[in-house]
């Protein structure tokens, strides 16, 4: 029988947690997708390791996204769902059954997540409930941590740490930047604006026009601002007209990069602009200021994060029907009412706030 988190205050030989999570102990965090989403699970994990470093931590993640978690210095090991093969059992199921753990914390709360806590062996498996789980997810936890409303996606995992007995205390995610090529950056002065003016496939009407980012880039090249404008697979016709509008902008291709070589670049810019989409996350994580343009989404669930003195500024048009669900949309008017004025406004004010003593 589980039995419910100590209360009372710890002592020398009682830490935070237990009796959930001896010294020494092992965790698996559960965050298989999407980019900005596996980047909120790591201010779990850094919330974790600073309340017990003595605890190891180890991260379940889809073979899209292991690439940010190379060499992360808070994690023990990395294990990997194989999305990208269709087997019937994945292999990341037999590697869980090898692996014995005190806790776990499934952040995701979906059936994919769900399944491999089923497979994990572990005295406590938790996860959520309420609006922040699907498909049946808590059927598979021990202890159900009930969300209604549903909070920021990132709040998700501190939740479940107080559900443990830690303080579930927000922290900064980490990430161990990756080299970049030496001459990339080189002759571009500061300030320099890091625009993004893609989005995945599938959430394509979440964007901002190409042809707006393209007079942004223009006007801040005008005030003698250094453009960047970055892109991934797929993305590069969607930044040649933001190139092409500033002369000497510079283009950061996230597929020769990848992931950690962008947020390396991020992290030496001064402000971020960017939709909905995991690269905005990605500079806020690195703590860049990021202008983030929003459409159909609650920015109070998945706005970017802030850290410290930062304060990102969230743009979007106010229509009846934010925020909303939808998956498509054909007239996505509120993030096509967003005026290049105000994004550049909200760029300068950014970039007079970094520059503040």
């Amino acid at each position: 029988m589980l039995r419910a988190p100590m209360t009372t205050a710890a002592s020398p030989t009682t830490l935070p947690g237990e009796p959930h999570l001896p010294r020494g102990g092992r965790v698996l965090v559960v965050r298989l997708s999407a980019l900005g989403d596996v980047l909120f699970a790591l201010e779990t994990v850094a919330a974790l390791h600073h309340e017990r470093p003595d605890v190891q931590i180890d991260f379940l993640v889809e073979d899209r996204f292991q690439s940010l978690l190379v060499d992360h210095p808070q994690l023990d090991q990395v294990l990997v769902y194989p999305r990208r093969r269709r087997l019937a059992i994945p292999a990341s199921i037999w590697r869980l059954r090898r692996r014995r753990y005190d806790v776990v914390l499934d952040v995701h709360g979906i059936q994919k997540s769900a399944m491999h806590v089923l497979a994990a062996r572990a005295r406590l498996k938790v996860g959520p409930a309420g609006a922040a789980a699907r498909e049946g997810a808590p059927l598979a936890y021990h202890r159900k941590v009930v969300m209604d409303p549903a909070p920021h996606r990132a709040e998700v995992g501190h939740r479940l740490l107080r559900a443990i007995g830690l303080s579930g205390e927000p922290a900064p995610p980490q990430l161990g930047l990756a080299p970049i090529p030496a001459d990339l950056l080189r002759d571009l002065p500061r300030p320099r604006v890091f625009l993004h003016p893609g989005t995945s496939a599938f959430a394509a009407f979440k964007r901002w026009p190409s042809s707006r980012f393209a007079q942004l880039a223009e006007a801040l090249a005008t005030d003698g601002i250094s453009v960047l404008v970055g892109f991934g697979p797929g993305e590069a016709e969607l930044a040649a007209p933001v190139l092409a509008a500033a002369p000497h902008a510079r283009a950061i291709d996230g597929k020769q990069l990848g992931l950690l070589g962008m947020a390396t670049v991020m992290q030496q810019c001064d402000v971020v602009v960017a939709a909905d989409t995991g690269p905005l996350h990605l500079g806020a994580a690195v703590g860049a200021r990021c202008v983030a343009l929003f459409g159909p989404k609650d920015e109070r669930r998945y706005g970017p994060r802030a850290h410290g003195p930062i304060a990102h500024e969230i743009l979007h048009h106010e229509v009846p029907c934010r925020p909303c669900r939808r998956r498509d949309c054909v007239t996505p008017l509120c993030v096509l009412g967003i005026e290049v004025a105000a994004v550049h406004a909200a760029v300068l004010r950014q970039l007079a706030a970094g520059a503040t003593p």
